[in-house]
């Protein structure tokens, strides 16, 4: 009677000692992720969307995801088991968003992976390209530089120049302003030759989430 009592004891406490393992399992299971949160100028925080005009006639609405998607990507050349770290991002229609960072395909012979590539830069003289692009047979990429950060008496604003250096392009300018809190409120590209507005965007509605 007595070995089976401590029999009894002894398969209470082996059982209750192996919940508490499987919990702290559970926990030691479960990794935290880091969450990159949107910048300031565009601030695409989950249920964000904006609403634009475009040439006067067509609209256009770009949505932010309900709320941040876990994400990595693949980031090594040749090597295809390599990814990034994952991320917990918003998506913008449908496309992850690292902040002012947005992803960029390479494809061969450059590889066949991912990168991240800037959207915008809060730096003063910031200088990229709008996409990547394979340039062993012309540079037709449009070159964008980050002109100015103003105060207008109640926004605080960032304009970026584009222009393009080769191709049926190279006598168009583009020119985008940033509000920060509000994100893209204007871009329009000119055709400096004759003077031409060829695309007009401009915001005439949105929501910011948190």
């Amino acid at each position: 009677m007595k070995s089976s009592l401590v029999l009894i004891i002894s398969l209470i406490i082996c059982i209750e000692f192996s919940g508490c393992k499987k919990e702290n399992s559970d926990i030691h299971d479960t990794a935290d992720y880091d969450t990159v949160y949107p910048g300031g100028y565009y601030p695409s925080f989950p249920n964000t969307w904006w609403k634009y005009i475009v040439n006067d006639s067509e609209i256009s609405i770009i949505e932010v995801s309900e709320s941040y998607v876990l994400h990595s990507y693949k980031n090594a050349q040749y090597d295809t088991s390599s990814y990034s770290e994952p991320k917990y991002v918003p998506f913008v229609n449908s496309q992850p968003i690292y902040g002012y960072m947005k992803l960029q395909q390479i494809i061969p012979p450059y590889g066949k992976h991912q990168t991240l590539w800037p959207i915008l830069s809060e730096e003063i003289g910031f200088k990229f390209d709008r996409y990547w692009s394979d340039k062993r047979y012309g540079d037709f990429a449009e070159h964008v530089e980050v002109v100015n950060k103003i105060f207008n008496g109640s926004d605080s604003l960032l304009k970026l120049e584009g222009h393009w250096v080769y191709g049926p392009l190279v006598n168009n300018k583009s020119y985008q302003v940033f509000t920060k809190g509000i994100g893209l409120t204007s871009g329009i590209i000119v055709d400096t030759v004759n003077n031409d507005t060829i695309t007009k965007k401009i915001l005439i509605d949105y929501f910011i989430g948190n």
